[in-house]
């Protein structure tokens, strides 16, 4: 496998891990604070192990750290660029979806609905 196959491979990965949106509400949580798991299941409204496996995910590419606090586990975000890459992503989407309804107008405009005869 080529370097640069390589780096793709690893930014899949990574792609992969955030998509899914629980994951996504997860980050968005911990990008508030750190939380234990317990907390992310009552945010999120998954089971505790939903939960953790989602966590578990999110710790294998490197974008959740585990602090160790007694019997708890505080989970915090690795990088607070993660949220910024997150706010690009969102501003991308609402661009598309700025696209899709100009798009959609221009199209009416252009080619009117036919009425429908009575």
């Amino acid at each position: 496998m080529s370097v640069e196959t390589e780096r793709f491979a690893l930014f899949a990965e990574v792609f992969a891990a955030l998509a899914h949106p629980k994951r996504l509400e997860i980050i968005h949580y911990l990008g508030e604070k750190q939380h234990t798991a317990g907390e992310l299941t009552e945010l999120t409204g998954l089971s505790k192990a939903n939960v953790s496996q989602h966590l578990s995910i999110l710790k294998a590419r490197g974008l959740v750290h585990c602090d160790k606090c007694g019997t708890f586990c505080h989970y915090r975000l690795t990088s607070p660029e993660l949220l910024q890459t997150c706010e690009i992503v969102r501003h991308l989407i609402l661009e598309q979806m700025d696209l899709t309804v100009a798009s959609r107008q221009k199209l009416a405009e252009l080619v009117p609905l036919r009425k429908q005869p009575s």
